[in-house]
């Protein structure tokens, strides 16, 4: 069985892209393994626990994706086998329909893709940084972040959670796009 080494956990961005690299390349018998970081995923490659890994790359609004660089500066035993870009939609969840949002959970990418929505909606909340969008989602169901929280995530993490759905498509860009990197050492 191929092991596909992926940031962050289930219901993650990098979680689908993972799926959706293994498709493209014909593996039909797939194990997914959650990393959390991107150099979780390096590091996991390096050291042959995983036969492939997913990094998030960049973000057409955001950029490029500080913890990736980090992750792969001077490990020249990697390299890129494929890259894909895929649509990335936010969506804005709580515990509570009627919270008072006071803090803005998520993974530093996703807090910039969609910081003038937020801005708009909630110019005097705070942002918190979280390793995943997922993970956010997981964090607030579990009483980790105050009940002031909200996170931003993927849909299917803030309802795989039993969150509440405050807004959708809350990306600054309509087209907003992510670009994935499938990893393999040479």
């Amino acid at each position: 069985m191929i092991r596909i080494g992926y940031m962050g956990i289930p219901f993650s961005n990098s979680e689908e892209a993972a799926a959706m690299f293994a498709r493209r390349q014909g593996w039909e018998c797939f194990e997914p393994v959650a990393l959390m970081s991107a150099a979780g995923v390096v590091d996991s490659l390096l050291g042959g626990s995983v036969d492939y890994g997913v990094v998030a790359t960049r973000n057409i609004s955001a950029g490029d994706v500080a913890e990736t660089c980090d992750a792969l500066k001077g490990k020249d035993a990697i390299t890129v086998m494929d890259e894909i870009g895929m649509p990335i939609h936010h969506c804005l969840f709580a515990k509570d329909k009627s919270v008072k949002v006071e803090i803005l959970a998520s993974h530093p990418q996703a807090l910039l893709q969609t910081g003038k929505n937020l801005g708009r909606l909630y110019p005097d909340a705070v942002w918190k940084e979280v390793e995943d969008t997922a993970y956010a989602a997981e964090l607030l169901s579990q009483g980790k972040l105050p009940d002031t929280a909200a996170v931003v995530c993927r849909r299917n993490a803030g309802e795989r959670y039993g969150l509440i759905l405050l807004h959708e498509n809350i990306e600054d860009n309509r087209d907003n796009m992510t670009y994935f990197a499938l990893l393999k050492t040479v």
